[in-house]
């Protein structure tokens, strides 16, 4: 009589290293209780050099190595699973015990994963925010300076925009090859600027990679994302040419420890503006005014009616591939995963969620107003 297979057991109990992650998230919430310690102690002394001993293997590689190790997680989970239906199926005894197991290994990798995502990147999401560090005072933006910043950010997208090449389509055409090899030179020059107050350009970013799940970001409406564990950049190769040089720009912001999306878009905007190609300046105005009008038609209809109107055919060209684009990729996919992303960014302390990524107006009205403030001091002789 042939007997059964039996079900042995591994060796452990991983239910005890399934506590990681309450560990992490208890790590997390402590440390909220202090950000200056978090600027003082993990960002400017720790983060500088683990961002660069976690990121050196991805740079000895021409693609993401944290999708390969995604790809050979979810191959794991999938003969896991394969093994778990085998032995159901043949009925071995001990099938029960080992489900536990496997799911209470699965727990703790979940553990590991979220402890080392805290300490590699997480904890810059408890940082004091920009403004604080800056020491700009908190004045609650006016709508005529909303208004104000809408009208000069139109009139440089225009400016800017004419000198630049357009396909057959009158769309923005970019050489995406030389966007990611200058993707640096706006940041050496706002280091310069910015060093004495805000850890920026601690190091120079690895190169962003093109994605291989590139038509997955494309379902759901992502240009770009950065992954903690490795320190890599990746980018959608779909992404529309008017707004590749700014996702460049705002995902190296977070490979330098900016985490919120806010202040990642500032810091990615200031990137772009201070680089010397017309090309990064127009995507980043670009970008950062639709942030702007979105505010204003809110606030003020007839004035966003106005800005409208004083586009420039190249500019609204690009506006129009872009929503096309967004348009052709909408569906039920990216519905889900923007509800699962904006939990996921009120779990790390943006209260707005998704929403945070508007609240780069405010950063952009504060930086206007000592800009222009500046401009009417008298001149020193």
């Amino acid at each position: 009589m042939e007997s059964k297979p039996s079900v042995q057991a591994s060796r452990g109990n991983p239910w005890i290293t399934s506590l990681l992650l309450p560990l992490g998230y208890g790590v997390f919430w402590l440390a909220g209780r202090n950000p200056e310690l978090i600027e003082r102690l993990y960002a400017e002394r720790i983060y500088p050099p683990l961002s660069r001993f976690i990121s050196w293997p991805a740079r000895l590689l021409p693609w993401s190595l944290g999708e390969l190790l995604l790809i050979l997680i979810l191959a794991g989970m999938g003969l896991t699973l394969v093994g778990l239906l085998r032995a159901l199926a043949a009925g071995a005894p001990g099938f029960f015990t080992l489900l536990l197991r496997r799911v209470g290994g699965f727990v703790a990798l979940a553990g590991l994963l979220y402890c080392s995502f805290v300490a590699f990147w997480g904890l810059n999401y408890l940082r004091p925010p920009i403004v604080n560090t800056l020491a700009w005072p908190p004045e609650t933006p006016t709508t005529a300076e909303l208004q104000s910043l809408c009208e000069e950010l139109a009139q440089e997208v225009n400016t800017l925009r004419i000198d630049l090449p357009s396909d057959g389509n009158g769309v923005l055409l970019v050489d995406r090859r030389m966007v990611l090899e200058r993707r640096n030179e706006g940041y050496a020059l706002l280091h310069g600027s910015l060093a004495p107050v805000l850890p920026v350009m601690l190091h120079e970013p690895s190169r962003p990679k093109i994605a291989i799940f590139g038509s997955l970001m494309s379902r759901s409406l992502t240009y770009g994302m950065y992954i903690p564990w490795t320190g890599e950049a990746l980018l959608n190769g779909s992404t529309p040419s008017p707004a590749l040089a700014f996702s460049v720009c705002h995902e190296m912001a977070h490979q330098q420890g900016i985490a919120r999306e806010d202040e990642a878009n500032f810091i990615g905007y200031l990137a772009c503006r201070q680089h010397p190609d017309p090309l990064f300046q127009y995507s980043g105005a670009r970008a950062v005014l639709g942030e702007a009008l979105v505010q204003l038609w809110s606030a003020r209809p007839e004035a966003w009616k106005g800005i409208r109107a004083s586009l420039g055919p190249g500019v609204l060209a690009d506006e129009a591939a872009e929503t096309a684009w967004l348009r052709e990729h909408r569906s039920r996919f990216s519905r889900v995963q923007g509800r699962v992303y904006d939990g996921y960014l009120k779990i790390q302390g943006q209260r707005d969620g998704a929403r945070s990524y508007g609240r780069v107006v405010d950063l952009l009205i504060a930086e206007r107003r000592l800009r222009l403030a500046k401009q009417a001091l008298p001149s020193k002789k």
